[in-house]
């Protein structure tokens, strides 16, 4: 008994790591394309039940598709509506395992497969291109994978030889509605111990070819597993803000809805299931053995029809989870709106709700989507972005500050100086974010980029500091009534101009996320007549102090043009990171 249990253990055991393995192999071969899958979820309902169901058939997990959701939402990176068209498509992209382990795990000889196929991948892992080595990766959890599922098959027992169990069944399994409700709960249960609805699927599909259970009965828990899933997002999202709890409860919801009406037809369902795939009149020999029966076996009429049924409950039970999910989107897509509000009538806003920080939210993205490596890095990318855009906003503040200096910009400092304390800590959250997606595997291209943006940081966060001194600078100049000719001069308005196309320039290379070496080159001689221009500044300033004597605002001026000085050096850094190759 306890033998058969850790049997069953270690051949899950292996059909999940196989399932990590192949998904992560999957993730750094594609990366690229499945983080512009990502970057149509925030457009309409279907383009959102699009991007679920490729990302989660890539994942091989809907539980980490809506994790995900559920830290988008949290990062205001999604609406609760758009996130709900998501969650619908991620539905949709799980039941592809149960098509794999249909049509492969039981009309394939594992054994003979499973072994081949790691061999293969191993050897292609000690490849020195990088991709070559990541399809190797997915190669050897794809084998893996399948060696998981075959050790499980020959773990779950053979029901003749369990003759006490096989009573239970037959009692629990005779009383209609009941049993259906009955299994449903089990689903529900064993999804939430496992905590993923695929190897769920793959420990019921087993148990229905065993004989363990009928097709009804086996249909009744991949109900449940539809319910069980969403109890993984519902977990992530109890330290969340409020939408991502109402994220959630939407994916419940949704499901729960779904279980209903799939319980009011749910006989009816299961004869359109068989319908549409009849028993098999035959299976091959060397089959038989994954429907419990030895290969020599002669069979009577009785028992090969039971046989023949069970054959066919693997690609039976995959189309009913297909199905269901396909019926439940094509039913429920019309009734997003509804699905929100009841959601938020189930959970109303907290009074004392207060507005997350960005450090907050990159905190929370940090901790719940780092497993998914290449697909979390599109996140840090749109803060980062962000980070660039308060750095323009800074020093374009401060020149306008520099060209008003009889205005009242007390509230525009206000502002700015919340800025400055805003990158201080959005650069710190992204660092640590960036330091948590490298530890995952990622594709080399995108090491690479994650070493860039880890680079820019602090030069993004040095420019802010720089530019919040300039303004601390001219607001004491103008504050305290000091000479400032030159502050108002033409030369030096032309110059915070031209340094204001240079950050704009720095921005513009970390929006498109792309090499600008010619631009590089071109600015670096921009830089040089910055320079020369500060210098000329510098010496009239020097002079002017020479022949009127040392002034505070003299001092004040140089200051100033150092401090130019850097912001043009570290905007010449972010330029030179972004064309790294």
């Amino acid at each position: 008994m306890f033998a058969t249990i850790f049997n069953i253990l270690g051949s899950l055991g292996l059909f999940l790591f196989g399932m990590k393995m192949m998904s992560d192999g999957l993730q750094k071969v594609s990366g690229e394309k499945l983080r512009s899958v990502m970057r149509t979820m925030t457009g309409n309902r279907f383009k959102g039940i699009i991007s679920g169901t490729l990302i989660t058939t890539a994942v091989q997990s809907s539980s980490l598709t809506t994790v995900m959701v559920v830290s988008f939402v949290n990062a205001g990176l999604l609406t609760l509506k758009e996130a709900i068209g998501v969650i619908m498509g991620a539905n949709l992209g799980t039941t592809t395992t149960a098509w794999v382990i249909a049509l492969i795990g039981f009309k394939v000889s594992l054994s003979d497969i499973a072994l081949p196929v790691v061999g293969i991948g191993v050897v292609l892992s000690f490849f020195k291109k990088p991709q070559v080595r990541d399809f190797g990766e997915f190669i050897v959890g794809f084998g893996l994978l399948f060696m998981g599922l075959d050790l499980l098959k020959d773990a779950v027992p053979d029901m003749q030889g369990h003759p006490e169990w096989l009573e239970w069944v037959n009692n629990v399994s005779d009383m209609g509605y009941v049993s259906v409700l009955l299994f449903l709960g089990i689903g529900v249960v064993l999804t939430l111990i496992v905590q993923a609805s695929s190897v769920t699927m793959a420990i019921t599909i087993t148990m229905a070819a065993k004989g363990w259970i009928t097709f009804d009965l086996a249909a009744a828990i991949v109900l449940g597993e539809n319910i069980g899933t969403t109890i993984t997002a519902n977990l992530a999202a109890l330290q969340a803000s409020w939408n991502a709890k109402r994220a959630a409860i939407a994916h419940l919801i949704f499901n729960v809805l779904g279980c209903v009406w799939a319980l009011i037809f749910f006989y009816w369902f299961t004869d359109l299931i068989c319908w549409l795939i009849p028993a098999p009149q035959s299976v091959p020999p060397d089959m038989l053995p994954n429907f419990g029966v030895e290969k020599t076996a002669v069979l009577t009429a009785a028992q090969h029809a039971d046989i023949m049924q069970r054959a066919a409950v693997p690609e039976r039970l995959a189309l009913f989870h297909t199905l269901f999910n396909l019926f439940n989107i094509f039913i429920l897509v019309s009734f997003v709106s509804q699905i929100e509000k009841i959601a938020c009538w189930i959970l109303k806003d907290s009074p004392d709700r207060k507005h997350r920080t960005s450090e907050q939210k990159l905190e929370y993205l940090a901790g719940n989507i780092a497993d998914l490596g290449e697909l979390a890095i599109v996140e840090g990318q749109k803060e980062l972005l962000k980070l660039s855009q308060i750095s323009g906003e800074m020093f374009n503040g401060f020149v306008h500050i520099v060209k008003n200096p009889d205005k009242d910009l007390s509230a525009e400092v206000n502002h700015l100086r919340e800025l400055e304390d805003e990158s201080d800590k959005l650069a710190i959250a992204l660092t640590n974010f960036f330091v948590q997606c490298s530890s995952q595997k990622l594709a080399q291209e995108t090491l690479k980029q994650v070493s860039r943006d880890m680079m820019v940081i602090p030069e993004l966060e040095a420019i802010c500091d720089a530019c919040y001194r300039l303004i601390t600078f001219a607001r004491k100049r103008y504050r305290r009534q000091l000479s400032d000719s030159i502050l108002r001069s033409s030369a030096f308005i032309q110059l915070c101009e031209e340094m204001s196309k240079f950050i704009k320039l720095a921005n513009k290379a970390i929006e498109r996320g792309e090499p600008l070496n010619a631009a590089v080159e071109g600015f670096s001689t921009t830089r040089e007549s910055l320079s020369l221009v500060r210098k000329s500044l510098r010496k009239e300033a020097i002079a002017q102090m020479e022949s009127g004597g040392v002034t505070q605002g003299g001092i004040l001026f140089i200051e100033m043009l150092s401090a130019c000085g850097r912001v043009n050096a570290h905007a010449l850094n972010v330029l030179e990171a972004m064309s790294m190759k």
